[in-house]
């Protein structure tokens, strides 16, 4: 059946590798081939990183890991359920149908199993070599980006939560983006969407007693959360959405709004701060911000972030 089949790959990760093949009906191919046994190793992988962990002592004495381990493992062995990330890569394809600045591969389903997963080849550049590219295509991937992931996040109610610099192309000639690997796609609770929808509200908007209430839902302070713990974490929120709301573009390339959460963070370790438990969602959710605007400073972009969260709130 090929014409032409690639034993060199042209990517790898920790979970499989991707082969490019040329079938003699003349499609292009881009086959994502899962290690053997990679599947059965996840538990006792995933144990023996907990164990690891515990005995480093990196963790807040008492807190309680298992749950996000458990998680964890979950979330690897959907990652390797290629018939699931089939159906997501297809899934996405529709969603952004109209939207043509971004290109998703098409599943080709007769020459993919659970373990073999085979799409359309697309090619690009890797979306952080665009740092040679003007000012103004710079702003624009960053741009397109951080808004696809407020759609994912209140239009469409899956995301992708993997921000991976490498699952991203770019195309130059046609100015696209390539969107590559959906193994870490996942449909987002309601409840939480709807309670991020609040906090950009509190946030943007600088109503502290709103924000205090809503970031007690979403889990990011308990009950027995101290007092000046409380208002520690929500100046750090304050700190982020006063970036957010200004009314000129946040300049990535010069912005140390990271260092300065990252201060405080330490500031909270230091004095003793428990995180409460979070749902995965909410930590699903942080990891792809925490991505996209690692991704925008990477390209030293300059981004109007308050204009696009606008276009999804009430």
């Amino acid at each position: 059946h090929f014409q032409k089949f690639d034993v060199h790959p042209i990517a790898a990760a920790s979970i499989g590798q991707v082969h490019r093949a040329q079938l003699k009906d003349g499609r292009d191919l881009a086959i994502k081939v899962q290690y053997p046994g990679v599947a059965n190793s996840i538990d006792s992988d995933v144990a023996n990183v907990g164990g690891l962990i515990r005995m480093s002592s990196l963790l807040p004495k008492g807190f309680d890991i298992a749950p996000y381990l458990e998680e964890g493992r979950k979330q690897l062995h959907e990652e390797t359920d290629y018939v699931r990330e089939g159906a997501r890569l297809t899934q996405f394809g529709e969603l952004l149908s109209t939207e043509p600045q971004f290109v998703v591969p098409a599943l080709h389903k007769d020459w993919s199993t659970s373990n073999i997963l085979a799409m359309t080849y697309v090619a690009g550049m890797p979306i952080e070599d665009t740092i040679i590219e003007t000012q103004q295509v710079r702003d624009r991937i960053a741009t397109q980006l951080i808004e696809l992931t407020l759609k994912e996040l209140f239009v469409f109610g899956v995301m992708q939560t993997d921000p991976n610099f490498a699952n991203y192309l770019y195309k130059p000639e046609t100015q696209q983006i390539m969107l590559l690997d959906f193994g870490a796609t996942r449909t987002l609770d309601p409840v939480i969407v709807d309670q991020y929808r609040k906090l950009m509200q509190a946030g943007l908007s600088d109503n502290t007693a709103a924000l205090k209430q809503i970031i007690g839902d979403i889990g990011f302070i308990a009950q027995d959360t101290k007092d000046s713990h409380q208002m520690q974490i929500i100046e750090m929120i304050r700190i982020v959405f006063g970036a957010l709301r200004q009314d000129q573009p946040i300049d990535f390339a010069t912005t140390n709004l990271a260092q300065q959460i990252q201060r405080s963070g330490l500031a909270l370790a230091e004095d003793g701060f428990m995180p409460p438990l979070l749902p995965i969602d909410v930590l699903l959710l942080q990891r792809k911000f925490a991505g996209v605007f690692l991704l925008a400073a990477r390209l030293k972009a300059k981004v109007e972030i308050a204009t696009l969260a606008q276009k999804y709130l009430p």
